[in-house]
C-alpha cells in the first residue's frame, strides 16, 4: 500500500472513531436490512400463493373431464354386484368459458350426458342403483344418462 492510501485508511477510521454511539448506528443499519430482506420475502410468497390460488382454480378441460369419470366410476364401483365399470362424460361446451383450453371453476360447463358401461347391471334393481347414483352425484336428466352392459 503506498503512503497516499494509508492516510486516506487512516483518516477514513479516525473519522468513524469520532463518531458517537457508531454501535447504534450499526445495529439501526443491521435492522434495517433484516427488514428489506424479510419484506421481500413475504412479497414473494404472496405472489407465489396468488399464483397457486389461481392455478388451483382452472384445470384443462380434460382434466376437469377425467376427473369428474374417475370419481364416478370408484362410486359406481362401490355398489354391491357392479364391477368393471367405464364412465364416458361429455360437456356442453357452448357455455363454457374457456380460453387456452383452460375452465375457469367459476362458471362449470354443463354436463351434456353421461355413459356407463358396468357389468352386473342387466338387473333392473341395479341399474336402477346405478342410475340414481349418477343423478345423485352429477346434475343431469335420467333422459341423458345412458347404462350399458358390458356383461
Amino acid at each position: 500500500m503506498s503512503d497516499k492510501e494509508k492516510r486516506f485508511s487512516f483518516k477514513w477510521l479516525e473519522k468513524l472513531k469520532k463518531i458517537k454511539h457508531i454501535e447504534v448506528y450499526v445495529a439501526i443499519l443491521f435492522i434495517v436490512i433484516l427488514a428489506l430482506i424479510y419484506l421481500s420475502n413475504f412479497k414473494s410468497d404472496n405472489a407465489s400463493k396468488t399464483t397457486k390460488d389461481t392455478t388451483t382454480k382452472e384445470l384443462t378441460i380434460t382434466a376437469y373431464v377425467d376427473d369428474l369419470e374417475h370419481n364416478l366410476e370408484e362410486i359406481l364401483t362401490n355398489i354391491g354386484g357392479i364391477t368393471n365399470v367405464k364412465v364416458m362424460i361429455t360437456l356442453d361446451m357452448g357455455q363454457a368459458q374457456v380460453s387456452d383450453s383452460k375452465i375457469n371453476l367459476n362458471h362449470f360447463p354443463n354436463i351434456k350426458g353421461v355413459i356407463v358401461t358396468a357389468n352386473g347391471v342387466k338387473d333392473t334393481s341395479a341399474r336402477m342403483k346405478v342410475l340414481h347414483a349418477i343423478e345423485a352425484v352429477i346434475d343431469v336428466t335420467n333422459g341423458n344418462i345412458e347404462i350399458l352392459s358390458s356383461d
